[in-house]
């Protein structure tokens, strides 16, 4: 009698994203794994240095790639936001030890004529994170909502929904920095 094999993975298109930044971003001995169950929650790769085993859980949230508002742009200068909604016990539940939220910018490349995607990344550790939503966001419902702003020229971010603050230390190789220290 066979077997039925079905799916035993699972890896969206922002995880897919993450894991090639990651492959660029991290040191040599670091390799990027993901879980093969399509069904666990909270962790969606693994980081491992392969010379001391040490890892890193990671939950990857991705946002659309939103045409900035005319009034954002005047107020924020160049860049553009991700949207983040989900429910408050992601964060405050979470196993894993870091969240990646990955933003899509829409820059123009006026030397082309053209306008490119540009994927950033806002690499932050879950305590952070738990911590920056203690004391910024206000739940709407049970939910968390974050509009994360990435000017990627001078490289700044900070989230503009409910109260401001800035996550400039965790925005793309800053953020990498600190995960390739921490797996040292």
């Amino acid at each position: 009698m066979g077997k039925a094999y079905k799916n035993f993975w699972s890896l969206n298109t922002d995880e897919a994203v993450v894991t090639g930044i990651l492959r660029d971003e991290t040191k040599r001995d670091i390799e990027v794994f993901m879980p093969l169950n399509a069904q666990m929650k909270d962790v969606d790769l693994v980081l491992m240095n392969m010379k001391n085993t040490k890892t890193i859980t990671i939950q990857v949230k991705g946002s659309k790639a939103y045409e900035p508002r005319k009034s954002e742009v005047k107020k924020f200068g160049k860049g553009s936001s991700g949207w983040f909604y989900f429910d408050k016990k992601i964060i405050h539940n979470s196993t894993a030890k870091y969240f990646i939220f990955l933003v899509y910018v829409l820059k123009e490349v006026k030397e082309k004529g053209r306008r490119v995607i540009e994927p950033h990344t806002i690499t932050i550790p879950t305590k952070e994170i738990r911590d920056l939503c203690k004391k910024n966001k206000i739940p709407h419902g049970k939910r968390y909502s974050f509009y994360f702003w990435v000017n990627p020229d001078t490289k700044k971010a900070f989230d503009f929904r409910d109260n401001l603050y800035h996550v400039d230390d965790y925005l793309d190789k800053r953020g990498f920095e600190k995960l390739n220290k921490e797996l040292e």
